[in-house]
């Protein structure tokens, strides 16, 4: 008898263990010192709505979805959503959330279009909020529901549709809480399987730098990479103008000085491969610690939060550099084609190649990209974090 109250035990045990659905923790910070109670209503008849949706559209999952006020800003004047952004992720790994919502009732301050009122962040997985001109609007939950729902599905991987919470909300009438569609459903589903899973910290107490950072990136490569590539590193020549500038300058001499022609055009393709390699990663890593884009959060110790965030930013930075100094070995290639064949020939002492100048090109490349390491620190330290952390403007 006993025998079979313990294989009763144990059965029923086990089998709700299975049936234990994983859970998704998204914190809600209303830092706005708002002391109106049918704003405040309306925030949390929003939250309301938004887990209404979640529990429908995603069944697999438990959904717990707090909403604490801090107080940290009076409720008047606009705020950069960088600034919360950055406090969105320190109340997210203090918490142990998934991700954050960051609520304010003041005007966010656009970088790149007129005005904003949402700005996601895949890298960090915190969006910012703002419901100043969604106040103006009957039914405010139902606006403030509807843009979370959209500011959730780009730090889901989503990108807009025509139909969904992805619809661009452009006019704010459009703004209406609905339910994600089956392909986004199912594209949401399995990067939510992926968050839900138990974090690396909790798995074993003691881990070397390397390996956690490993262990990091092989838990969910295919996710990191598609938000490196959702940011579209291959803009950030563009974007960076100073760095991009100081790279042009650098080329310019190079290109009007023989002494160089004839330095580039000797190198062995195996250095200038391993020359190219070196310079991306110093360039890139003299960038991501001179503008301090690893100090994310005062939290202490290993998170696998931040340890995905940090490898998001470095591999977008990376790519980066590699396309800065593709870009400049495309431009020298050109130069070298319109330039006049004799002067160069003179320059050399010889008929230059075409595998000539693509050495000289690959040359110039690792010299400029240097160059551009340096330029790139001169670049303002917000613009460099507002360009790497911003998925878009909403």
């Amino acid at each position: 008898m006993r025998i079979y109250v313990i294989g009763v035990f144990l059965f029923y045990h086990f089998r709700e263990r299975e049936t234990v659905k994983p859970l998704v923790t998204i914190g809600w910070v209303l830092l706005s010192e708002v002391v109106e109670e049918d704003l405040l209503r309306s925030y949390r008849s929003a939250v309301a709505k938004v887990c209404s949706v979640l529990e429908k559209d995603f069944p697999d999952f438990r959904w717990e979805i707090p909403f604490v006020r801090r107080r940290r800003y009076p409720p008047h004047g606009a705020l950069d959503p960088l600034e919360l952004l950055e406090v969105g992720l320190m109340e997210k790994t203090r918490n142990n959330w998934d991700f954050a919502i960051v609520l304010v009732s003041n005007e966010l301050e656009p970088r790149y279009r007129i005005s904003t009122i949402g700005v996601p962040s895949s890298a960090l997985e915190v969006a910012v909020l703002s419901s100043y001109e969604l106040e103006e609007h009957d039914h405010v939950d139902e606006k403030v529901g509807a843009l979370a729902l959209h500011l959730l599905g780009h730090l889901w991987g989503l990108s807009h549709e025509t139909e969904g919470p992805m619809y661009p909300p452009e006019k704010h009438e459009d703004l209406l809480v609905s339910s994600f569609t089956e392909e986004q459903k199912r594209s949401i589903t399995r990067r939510l399987a992926e968050v839900a899973d138990t974090r690396l910290e909790e798995k074993k107490a003691k881990w070397s730098s390397i390996s956690f950072y490993w262990s990091t990136f092989w838990t969910d490569p295919g996710s990191i990479l598609r938000d490196v590539q959702d940011y579209a590193p291959w803009r950030l020549p563009i974007k960076m103008a100073r760095m991009t500038a100081a790279t042009a300058v650098s080329m310019i001499f190079l290109l009007m000085g023989s002494e160089s022609w004839e330095v580039g055009v000797h190198f062995s393709p195996l250095l200038l491969v391993i020359g190219t390699i070196l310079a991306v990663l110093g360039s890139t890593t003299f960038i991501f610690k001179g503008q301090n884009l690893g100090q994310l959060s005062r939290e202490a110790g290993y998170k696998e939060q931040l340890a995905r965030t940090r490898i998001v930013t470095f591999t977008t930075l990376l790519y980066g550099m590699f396309f800065l100094w593709l870009l400049f070995m495309v431009f020298v290639v050109g130069i070298g084609l319109v330039f006049p064949r004799e002067i160069l020939n003179s320059w050399l002492g010889n008929r230059l190649s075409f595998a000539d100048l693509l050495r000289f090109a690959s040359f110039s490349g690792i010299l400029g990209l240097l160059a551009g390491a340096v330029g790139g620190n001169l670049e303002e330290e917000d613009e460099i974090k507002a360009d790497l952390f911003y998925d878009e403007e909403t």
